[in-house]
């Protein structure tokens, strides 16, 4: 076999093993779209994912998680967390106040081409989240976060530390 070869292969099932590792972590129930050997839905319906980029070094194709941050006029700092090719959650924190965390599902993309994601506050309040960066999160892409009575607020996404 040739070098290239060799690591053609190592990065491929590096990449399998993140995938299969992932799927016993992950916040949702996996969905059918999401299986690589499924019939896939049609691109309206389809979860925006993270296309591999050519590497040398396996090493290098480890999937980023990316964290988009931003403050709602009401005081609510928002964190919503990209990982995996796909926005997960987004904790609250306010001053005084308790951490909530909303869990986000893919809803669909809008006319534009950005997903858009849904929630709720405390069960109570829904969230809308849509990528503003069509599904392509990278350092400075940007979210817009939506409340039903807290308005819209962007935010900035970054490499999450670990």
């Amino acid at each position: 076999m040739t070098n290239k070869m060799t690591q053609t292969i190592a990065a491929g099932l590096i990449g399998i093993s993140l995938i299969v590792a992932g799927t016993g972590c992950s916040p949702t129930p996996p969905n059918v779209a999401q299986s690589p050997t499924a019939t896939q839905p049609p691109a309206a319906t389809q979860p925006p994912t993270v296309a591999p980029q050519p590497s040398s070094t396996p090493q290098s194709n480890a999937i980023q998680t990316f964290s988009c941050t931003g403050r709602k006029s009401n005081g609510w700092d928002y964190d919503a967390k990209f990982l995996d090719g796909r926005f997960t959650q987004i904790t609250w924190t306010r001053s005084g106040q308790p951490t909530y965390v909303s869990p986000l599902t893919f809803d669909r993309n809008n006319d534009q081409g950005q997903p858009i994601y849904r929630g709720a506050f405390q069960a109570a309040t829904a969230i809308s989240l849509v990528d503003l960066g069509k599904g392509n999160v990278r350092p400075g892409s940007e979210v817009s976060v939506g409340t039903e009575e807290w308005g819209w607020a962007r935010g900035t996404c970054a490499i999450a530390l670990k």
